[in-house]
This record gives C-alpha cells, structure tokens and sequence, in this order.
C-alpha cells in the first residue's frame, strides 16, 4: 500500500503554493493562476506543480515566465513550511482544461 505521506505533502504543497502566489509575488507578469493539482515522488524530492491561467496564449506564456523566475523563492517557502530534511524540486506544468 502506498505511503500517505507523499498526498499529505502534495496537498500542503499545494496550499503553500497558492498562498504564497497570491500574498507575496509581486510579478506583474503573473496572471490570474490556479494550482488545479501537485504530485510528489514518493521519496519527497519532486513535485509537479500542475497549474492553469485565465486569458489568451500572452497571459498563458507570460504567467510560465513569472512562475520561472519565482521557482527559488517558492521552493525556499516551502522548505521553511514543511520542515522536511529535503526540500522537494519544483516543476511547473500548464494544464488545458478545454
């Protein structure tokens, strides 16, 4: 049977994540983002981040830049907030709900 561990993380991950989009990027490129999902290896060192953005092709490639450039600010929020031995890798994924 799987472990819960790697869901308990996911599920923080993601919450972690959201907040911290929308309380402390200042990006001006960051649309209107949504965190639909994270998934975690079951050895805790990588997460997908899967996401999707409100607006056209501009808003969607301008959003993945913003995402980019704040991946070491995130992944060290999340480090301090989970308090895990290794703090898992961030990646980014757009995800078309259409």
């Amino acid at each position: 049977m799987p472990s819960k561990r790697p869901l308990q993380v996911a599920d923080r991950i993601k919450e972690l994540i959201a907040n911290t989009l929308e309380l402390k990027v200042k990006d001006p490129r960051l649309g209107f983002v949504t965190i639909t999902d994270v998934r975690v290896t079951g050895d805790l060192q990588q997460a997908s981040i899967f996401y999707t953005v409100l607006g056209d092709n501009a808003a969607r490639e301008s959003t993945a830049a913003a995402l980019s450039s704040a991946k070491g600010m995130l992944r060290s929020e999340v480090g301090r907030s989970l308090g895990l031995r290794v703090t898992p890798t961030l990646e980014f994924f757009y995800r078309d709900w259409e």
